[in-house]
């Protein structure tokens, strides 16, 4: 992952606002390589949110023989189940000392990297990734995209290095075609274009959600001519987002689609494909008798060989396939989605649910609200089920059962909206339709969804955020990264984003609603109850209801922010 005309004093990667420079960058990897190669090789995890940290262990394991487990999540307990099998975990855990291990091709059928996606069991599903199928992918990815981004141009990101798509975008194509990168996840939207604006030219690697946001807050103008491509993945990105994003920027974003198992597979622009997608070289597609997409390709790490050192996949999307080698895409034919950028077996979640003492039966939803997909989950109570509702609500018992998910899944793919049942809805052969599902979620819990469950009160679970029919509200979930630069001072060895901080997110979304940056007369009941960390996720609301903007930002039962202000639309300097 080096450029033929790499020199030492290349920027390689920015960090807390410093330039490391090739020659830094190799020296880290030369010398973890020696530490790793002294405690022995074989598999180590790799937990990092930094780009820059995750690119050298990576790199250090290739040059000493071993292999980098990318946990899917930081969850405990996923950590707990995949460190078992491994020496420990980098860059905790390698030994302090060890002689710096010097720079040698890789055997390209060597094994190299293990990411890992939610299994149909609850288990995580583990995908071996040799040398040759990351390097052969970014080979491609700088022969279809490379003349898009300027040569030496950096690369910000706000999706993980951990996962299939951040590895390739966030760090090693900018690793092998010079162009350095920000290690730093940036969570708040106008860090990462405040960011942006101080250079003269740039790629964005992002996701939907991000995009629509970014899009929705206008501040996207500020980098026309600076941001030359965007690239959007982990998702569908929806038309309307599309052409805002191309609109401001002057340059139509680049739709990737893959899977951990194939890779990247096709890609879409808008402005030139439509709604067609069009293979990446050297990808073969082809529909199945069921309608779904085959993918034989060399950036393929599971299936039936297709010669050439290519394999041929199954995936899970529906296809139609158009003249001249394109498709479209129909929706998926499987239980699986993607949410927030996650892969999720809603199956897996369903059989978690039901290991539960309060549920008896339990089916899952992926919905569309407010443009992002959450989980809604249908719920049979068993006999102490019902019992905790008549004691704690239902409030409560939603809280309980995330709680219980924690261990496993991600918090943005908990449950957010819960219906509790006398019975799930079944047709003759004995299945749930999906439609009766919906149907739970449209009545609401009040118009007979629940069905003579005796539920507790609200007990104030929304901190005032019943709104009248005039209201509009907005949902995001957000994430806070160990390397989000507003926690820096606040507070050495403790760390907390402060008030401030989170107070920014509030007003992005009060520009969301307003369709322009708010001018904020005054708070009222402000509040930071529980401190908010690295690592935290949590729910931000907001509710406009005429010029009163109402805020909530937690998660379960846990409040990090609320309060409520006077805005009005049009910006300005907040008095």
């Amino acid at each position: 992952m080096r450029p033929a005309t790499a020199r030492p004093e290349d920027p390689v990667a920015f960090e807390r606002g410093a330039v490391v420079r090739r020659a830094e960058f190799e020296a880290r990897v030369d010398e973890l390589a020696g530490r790793i190669a002294a405690a022995g090789a074989g598999r180590w995890l790799v937990v990092s949110e930094r780009g820059l940290e995750t690119a050298v262990a990576l790199l250090a394991l290739a040059r000493a023989g071993g292999v980098a487990v990318l946990p899917p999540n930081r969850q405990p307990e996923t950590l707990r189940r995949l460190g078992a099998g491994t020496r420990g975990a980098l860059p905790r855990d390698a030994p302090a000392r060890g002689r710096p291990l010097e720079a040698r091709a890789p055997d390209r059928e060597a094994p190299w990297v293990e990411l890992y996606t939610s299994g149909t069991t609850g288990e995580p599903r583990r995908h071996l990734k040799r040398v040759r199928h990351l390097e052969d992918e970014v080979a491609t990815l700088e022969a279809v995209f490379g003349s898009a981004v300027p040569a030496g141009a950096p690369v910000f990101a706000s999706v993980p290095p951990h996962h299939i798509y951040g590895l390739l975008f966030r760090a090693l194509w900018p690793l092998a075609a010079g162009r350095p990168f920000h290690s730093e996840s940036l969570l708040h939207v106008q860090e990462i274009l405040a960011r942006m604006a101080r250079v003269e030219a740039c790629a964005l690697v992002s996701t939907p959600v991000h995009l629509r946001h970014m899009a929705a807050g206008g501040g996207l103008r500020a980098l026309r001519g600076r941001c030359r491509a965007v690239f959007s993945s982990a998702g569908p990105l929806d038309a309307d987002t599309a052409k805002a994003v191309a609109e401001c920027l002057g340059v139509s974003p680049f739709e990737i689609l893959g899977s951990t198992e194939t890779g990247g597979v096709a890609l879409r622009q808008r402005s030139v494909h439509g709604e067609s997608w069009r293979p990446l070289p050297g990808v073969r597609i082809e529909r199945g008798e069921d309608g779904t997409l085959i993918v034989s390709s060399p950036f393929a790490s599971e299936g039936e060989p297709a010669g050439g050192g290519a394999s041929r996949f199954r995936m899970g999307d529906r296809v139609e396939l158009e003249h001249g080698g394109g498709f479209r895409l129909l929706g998926r034919a499987d239980r699986e989605v993607k949410i927030a950028g996650l892969r999720l077996s809603l199956p897996a979640m369903e059989r978690a649910l039901e290991q539960h003492a309060w549920v008896a039966e339990a089916v899952l939803l992926a919905r569309e609200r407010g443009g992002e997909t959450r989980v809604a989950a249908a719920l049979v109570p068993s006999a102490a089920g019902r019992a905790a509702l008549a004691r704690h609500g239902r409030r409560a018992v939603g809280a309980a059962l995330a709680e219980h998910l924690a261990a496993d899944f991600d918090p943005v793919l908990r449950p957010r909206s819960w219906r509790y049942v006398d019975g799930l809805p079944r047709n003759a052969q004995g299945k749930v339709p999906r439609a009766a599902v919906e149907a739970l979620f449209r009545a609401g819990p009040a118009d007979g969804a629940e069905r003579g469950l005796r539920a507790g009160p609200a007990d104030g679970a929304e901190r005032g955020l019943r709104a009248g029919p005039a209201a509009r509200r907005r949902e995001r979930w957000l994430r806070v990264p160990a390397d989000l630069p507003a926690l820096e001072g606040h507070f050495e060895g403790h760390p907390v984003v402060p008030g401030v901080a989170q107070l920014g997110w509030v007003m992005e979304e009060a520009a969301a609603l307003l369709g322009s940056d708010p001018r904020v007369r005054g708070f009222e009941a402000l509040k930071f109850p529980t401190p908010l960390r690295p690592g935290d996720a949590a729910l931000l609301r907001v509710e406009l209801e005429g010029p009163v903007l109402r805020f909530w930002l937690g998660e379960g039962e846990r409040v990090f922010a609320s309060g409520r202000c006077v805005v009005d639309a049009g910006g300005g300097e907040t008095p």
